[in-house]
């Protein structure tokens, strides 16, 4: 009985040996016909856009002057979301308005008490703070005063601790309500990345309309001056009347974008709020992807798009992509958007485009050639939901015939 029970136990071992041993090889063959097929899938998908253009400044980086996900910058993860609520300006309550944007429009900026310098959200417009695990941070979306709406794409660097912070000589502006009542010890600390930042005014009510730069106040790098740069963390808001809830601080110049010439002062002070994890259809424009690289082989990757939306071409991604490999890029238009189409190309070639103007619902799952969608987020919808698949048997052939049957992949 004993020898029975032994003959069965191996008999039993070795079924499920031979299986494991079929498994690996069925897969390792899958793999080894694909690589051999690699001249036939790592190629164009045959839509190159011919009115695309491009000219020497296309090559020149233009990371993410978007906000989102990505760019994310070159492959930096969202850490938090956060939604933004405007302070209450406590102590100056009584005088001016909840608000989470003061544009000043006097020289002398002696208007600090005008309550139509003051914006605040709405249903319409709203703002957003992300923090990102490469040490950036990013307040996007729309503020609003009487007929005024202020797009905002503003982003942050170089994050410190406090005792990093005064390191390098800079300091905790400590004012109002919440700000008097902070600890410098439980703030972190940033700068606003001027090369990145954009601002745009539209609406009778602006003291003026159009796009502008902007940069840090008082100047980071003037020995002459203090540097505050941005702080975040309890209190952060330091005119709000909620002592220890977490906020942002922070000054700067909105420059002309040529000359970069100081045109008109502001400062951001609001509250922020945990975002929950929620999702939306794609709205508005796509703001960033991340993709995966579901290729067994690194390539060298590109990824365009159209700059300001007109013909020309503007790289927004460029790094050598590891197999398996994430990797992540945000819109360079001043609304942070990628406009109608990424351009994706792979080693020397174009490979192939992603509709990122929302008439195609895009999402996590959505794939097109070896490319899958890990992530992304929408101007108006925010993140976004996973992609509804389509029963489409082409995978990684751009086109081929199934049962008799044509298919290819929806532009």
């Amino acid at each position: 009985m004993k020898n029975l029970t032994k003959l069965l136990f191996l008999a039993v071992f070795v079924l499920v040996a031979s299986c494991e041993k079929e498994k690996t090889e069925e897969e390792t063959t899958l793999q080894e016909r694909e690589i051999l097929l690699e001249n036939e899938i790592i190629v164009s998908d045959g839509q190159e856009d011919p009115e695309l253009i491009f000219t020497p400044q296309s090559e020149e980086m233009r990371e993410g002057v978007n906000m989102g996900f990505s760019n994310t910058t070159s492959g930096a993860t969202v850490v938090q979301t956060y939604n933004v609520i405007d302070a209450d300006r406590a102590p100056f309550g009584s005088q001016q308005p909840t608000s989470n944007f003061w544009w000043s429009e006097s020289p002398d900026a002696d208007d600090y008490f005008d309550a139509s310098t003051y914006f605040s959200q709405n249903e319409d417009n709203q703002l957003t703070f992300t923090e990102y695990s490469n040490g950036t941070a990013n307040i996007t979306g729309s503020t609003v005063r009487g007929t005024c709406v202020v797009t905002l794409n503003v982003w942050l660097k170089n994050k410190k601790s406090f005792a990093e912070w005064s390191a390098i000589g800079g300091e905790h502006k400590k004012e109002g309500t919440a700000g008097n009542a902070s600890n410098s010890d439980d703030m972190n600390f940033y700068v606003i990345d001027h090369t990145r930042s954009t601002v745009s005014a539209a609406g009778g009510d602006c003291v003026q309309e159009g796009n502008f730069g902007l940069t840090q106040r008082p100047d980071p790098n003037d020995p002459d001056t203090p540097n505050f740069g941005a702080h975040v963390g309890p209190g952060g808001a330091n005119y709000d009347s909620n002592v220890g809830a977490d906020g942002l601080s922070t000054w700067g110049w909105l420059i002309d974008p040529v000359s970069c010439d100081p045109l008109w002062l502001i400062d951001f002070n609001f509250r922020i709020e945990v975002a929950e994890d929620e999702c939306n259809d794609c709205i508005g424009k796509v703001t960033d992807l991340t993709l995966n690289w579901d290729w067994h082989n690194d390539y060298r990757v590109r990824v365009y798009q159209r700059y300001e939306n007109t013909c020309y071409a503007t790289k927004i991604f460029d790094e050598t992509v590891g197999a398996g490999e994430n990797f992540s890029f945000s819109g360079s238009n001043h609304d942070g958007s990628l406009g109608k189409w990424a351009y994706i190309y792979v080693g020397n070639c174009y490979y192939t485009k992603i509709r990122t103007n929302c008439d195609l619902n895009i999402g996590p799952g959505y794939v097109k050639g070896v490319l899958e969608v890990v992530s992304g987020n929408s101007s108006q919808g925010g993140e976004l939901c996973e992609y509804v698949k389509e029963d489409n048997k082409c995978h990684r052939h751009w086109y081929c015939y199934y049962n008799l049957d044509y298919c290819y992949y929806y532009y």
